[in-house]
């Protein structure tokens, strides 16, 4: 059962990123209704976050608590991991992109220069820093995102049981006389 304690511990990184993402989702929906082109974005990233809570709620409650669920939550986890899917590949070919092009992320540090004013505290050195120190923790939680998207469709297949209608009583019957 190595396998279902890094699960944990995955699952429990995902859990508090996606409290951070649940919120800033929030802000960026509001944002994403005046320009609707960033909608597909935000969707993307409500997933992202509706995946972390419901294999999260998978682990406690199924797995670990024993208890059965309602089978529109497989289904749930399963739509949301696809989706998912798609955020993992994007930041994983974003993080390759930038990484080996060192001149994406100049004219990206170049466009956010010209957004703010001349007066900027920060230095290029220190911005060209953080924008790395934020595409590496990107591809990290990508990383962390897609092995726990393997390993839930791997449990969901072993743990097929919690999700059916019946008790585990009425499978196995004690006999009361």
């Amino acid at each position: 059962m190595k396998s279902l304690t890094i699960y944990r511990i995955f699952s429990y990184i995902l859990i508090t990123i996606a409290i951070l993402l649940g919120f800033a989702s929030l802000f960026a929906l509001l944002i994403a209704l005046s320009n609707p082109v960033l909608l597909i974005s935000v969707f993307i990233i409500i997933a992202v976050v509706i995946y972390s809570f419901t294999s999260f709620l998978f682990l406690n409650n199924g797995i670990d608590g024993k208890r059965n669920l309602k089978p529109g939550m497989k289904d749930l986890i399963k739509v949301n991991a696809y989706v998912a899917i798609v955020f993992v590949v994007m930041n994983i070919f974003q993080f390759v992109t930038v990484m080996s092009n060192t001149a994406v992320l100049n004219d990206a540090m170049n466009q956010v220069k010209t957004f703010q004013s001349n007066q900027s505290p920060l230095s290029n050195e220190l911005m060209l820093k953080m924008m790395k120190g934020i595409m590496w923790f990107l591809f990290f939680y990508a990383v962390v995102l897609g092995l726990h998207i393997s390993m839930t469709f791997r449990l969901l297949k072993q743990f097929e049981h919690l999700f059916s209608e019946k008790n585990i009583d009425d499978i196995h019957p004690t006999r009361i006389d």
